[in-house]
């Protein structure tokens, strides 16, 4: 049965308003970021903005119960202030401000503001029992607080989430299995499962969307635009798999926003190709239902490692890893990947995309890094273990080496690595010595390139090209 997609005429004058914000908001947004480098990664996270609402709702109904009632203005400066945190917070994530971002921060402050007001008409506490009866009015607005931000994300933000999500695929290969020895205390496994892959994006809530109705347009400088359903995608009949680790390029040295996952999709090459770019293409943009957007050279689609992925671990995607599809780009950091995608425009001119724009490389290219993961000890025998990647420009893992110190780097050893499991995955590696003793080492990494060129041990933080820097720590075992 032939399974090739069926192609449509793009509607003419298709525009979806989802470019970067602009202007004023824009230049705000920059500066708001400049102050916040060593905490992006948290910022990013999704969990992470939604403590801080929680932390904003618990600190206005603290503030709303104890602001002294002595000075008029007192509570009323407090509330402002708490919006006013609670607006840079999200502009420097680089979340944006929306009408419905605003009405849900003025929901979480004023049920206890009009709590708070309305304790100011009772007379001094004089007694516990009307202490405990203050403390519960705060209590009940913070709570009330809290379910009206419930019902607004669920009426504004996210929707039902379709039943397609994680549904087994009926076409895609298991995942390559890892060596055993390199399983041990703390160490991650050769592919990382869904639920531990780290999640990053610029949204409190990941979008919910319907499949039935979702289309992928391909358009702009082509010369036969195109759609595809949810389904024509799946069924495409040059889907690939592809085992792929990604990093973030928030992570900090040794840090936690790293995966490995075995992805199923159609090659970026096959699916701009059906609709025959024009001369003087110069780059591919991705667009998300989200608004964001990322641009990549046309040029570089011609590596067949680039894909739309529908598919990670053998299931359709999840939403918060960009159902109905993603853009993979191995070699490059995650904000190149643009997840819950609609559209693929090919254009004439130089694209400023969503992070570029607010000053972060537009290459990506993953820093060379070593990380140390887990240690264990067998009687005399302990070993120490990690991952180490190396993106370059190839995208190809081009990691020939791992050196340890268990000295703080006074001498080196040469560890052992794990058989390469994919061209575009980590290198797992383990150093195992005998100490008969408890003792406590300072243990120190960094990868060697195949041209025998070592990992920088210069420091940098993530912004704006990525952290750099051999991982340390200290191991008592």
């Amino acid at each position: 049965m032939d399974h090739r997609p069926v192609r449509r005429r793009a509607a003419g004058g298709w525009v979806r308003s989802q470019r970067a914000c602009r202007g004023g908001h824009r230049q705000i947004t920059r500066l708001a970021i400049d102050t916040r480098d060593q905490h992006a990664g948290f910022l990013r996270q999704t969990g992470a903005r939604r403590g801080v609402i929680l932390g904003i709702i618990c600190a206005t109904s603290g503030a709303a119960l104890v602001w002294p009632t002595g000075f008029e203005y007192g509570r009323p400066v407090g509330v402002g202030i708490g919006i006013l945190a609670t607006v840079a917070v999200f502009v420097a994530s680089g979340t944006g401000v929306s009408f419905g971002f605003l009405v849900g921060t003025v929901v979480a402050v004023a049920p206890p503001y009009l709590v708070a007001r309305g304790i100011d008409q009772l007379r001094p506490v004089t007694d516990r029992r009307k202490f405990l009866r203050q403390t519960g009015s705060a209590a009940v607005g913070a709570v009330a607080s809290l379910a009206v931000l419930r019902l607004l994300f669920a009426r504004f933000g996210t929707g039902a989430e379709s039943e397609r999500v994680e549904e087994p695929l009926e076409r895609s290969t298991s995942p390559p299995e890892g060596d055993p020895a390199f399983d041990f205390e703390g160490m991650p496994s050769a592919v990382t499962s869904t639920s531990d892959h780290y999640v990053i994006d610029i949204n409190v809530t990941a979008p919910r969307i319907d499949p039935e109705s979702w289309t992928l347009t391909i358009d702009g400088e082509v010369e036969q635009p195109y759609e595809l359903g949810y389904d024509e995608l799946l069924e495409h009949d040059a889907a690939v798999d592809q085992t792929t680790t990604m990093l973030c390029i928030s992570n900090q040295v040794g840090g936690d926003l790293i995966g490995t996952g075995h992805w199923t999709g159609v090659q970026l090459s096959d699916l701009v190709g059906d609709a025959v770019p024009n001369e003087g293409a110069v780059d591919v943009v991705t667009y998300a239902e989200d608004g964001y957007n990322e641009a990549i050279p046309i040029d570089l689609i011609e590596r067949e490692d680039i894909m739309i992925a529908f598919g990670m671990n053998g299931q359709t995607l999840a939403s918060e890893h960009g159902f109905p599809a993603r853009l993979l780009i191995p070699g490059r950091y995650g904000m190149k990947m643009t997840k819950w995608i609609n559209r693929i425009e090919v254009v004439a001119e130089d694209h400023e995309a969503y992070w570029e724009a607010r000053n972060w490389t537009e290459e990506a290219v993953v820093n060379t890094m070593s990380y140390i993961r887990g240690a264990t000890r067998d009687g005399e025998t302990v070993q120490i273990g990690g991952v180490a990647f190396a993106g370059l420009e190839t995208g190809v893992e081009e990691v020939a080496g791992v050196e340890v110190s268990i000295d703080g780097g006074e001498t080196w050893t040469d560890a052992e690595l794990e058989p390469q499991i994919a061209p575009h995955a980590w290198r797992r590696w383990r150093h195992e010595f005998e100490a008969p003793d408890r003792v406590e080492l300072d243990v120190v990494v960094r990868a060697i390139h195949q041209d025998g060129t070592v990992q920088t041990e210069e420091k940098s933080s993530p912004r704006p090209n990525g952290s750099t820097g051999w991982h340390r720590r200290t191991i008592e075992i």
